[in-house]
C-alpha cells in the first residue's frame, strides 16, 4: 500500500466514522469503558487494512466496500476481546470489571502460571500466609477462588450463604492479604 492509498483510506474513514462507532455499538461497547479509545484505533487500523485488501473497486462499489469493511472492523475487535479474554484465563483468579481489586489482582499476577520458579515460590508462601491467617469459612472462599475460579454466586452457593456475604469474605481476606503485604 502507497503512502497515497493509505492516505486515501484514512481520509475516507475520518469524513465519516460512524461505521467503527456502529461496530463499537453493536457489540455493546459502551464510550465509558476504559479502553474505549484504543477499540476505536484498531477499528480504524482494520478499516484501512481492509480498504488495501478489498478485491474490487471502491469507487464503483461503495456499499461492497462498507459490508466488507465493517466485517473486518468487527473482527479486529473480536480478536482484541479474545486475546484480552484468554490473557485473563492465563493470569487465573476471576475477571474484574473493575480496578477495585487490585490485592486480588496482585495475588493474580504473582500466580501466574508462565512465571519462574521464583516467583512461584513467592506466591505459595504469600498464599501459605495468607491461608493460615483466615478463618474456615475464608480459607473455603480462598480455595474456591484461588483453585477453582469460583464466581461470588457458586461460593455463596457452596457455602450456604448470601452474595452479600460471599463479598463481605472477599474484602476481609482482601483487608488480611493487605497486612501481610505491609508488614513484609
Amino acid at each position: 500500500m502507497t503512502q497515497s492509498d493509505l492516505q486515501t483510506a484514512f481520509d475516507f474513514i475520518i469524513q465519516d466514522d460512524t461505521l467503527i462507532y456502529g461496530v463499537l455499538k453493536d457489540l455493546h461497547v459502551p464510550r465509558q469503558r476504559s479502553n474505549f479509545a484504543d477499540l476505536y484505533q484498531i477499528g480504524v487500523i482494520a478499516f484501512v487494512e481492509a480498504y488495501d485488501h478489498f478485491p474490487g473497486n471502491i469507487e464503483v462499489e461503495t456499499h461492497h466496500f462498507m459490508v466488507y469493511a465493517y466485517q473486518a472492523v468487527k473482527w479486529a475487535i473480536m480478536m482484541t476481546f479474545r486475546k484480552d479474554n484468554n490473557r485473563d484465563k492465563r493470569i487465573g483468579f476471576v475477571n474484574r470489571a473493575n480496578d477495585d481489586d487490585s490485592v486480588m489482582d496482585y495475588l493474580d499476577q504473582v500466580a501466574d502460571p508462565y512465571c519462574n520458579p521464583e516467583e512461584a515460590a513467592i506466591c505459595n508462601d504469600l498464599f501459605e500466609r495468607l491461608y493460615q491467617a483466615c478463618t474456615p469459612r475464608e480459607k473455603r472462599f480462598l480455595v474456591l477462588r484461588y483453585f477453582y475460579n469460583a464466581s461470588l454466586k457458586e461460593i455463596a452457593v457452596d457455602l450456604n450463604i448470601t452474595r452479600r456475604t460471599a463479598n463481605n469474605i472477599k474484602f476481609k481476606v482482601q483487608k488480611k492479604f493487605s497486612a501481610i503485604l505491609v508488614y513484609d
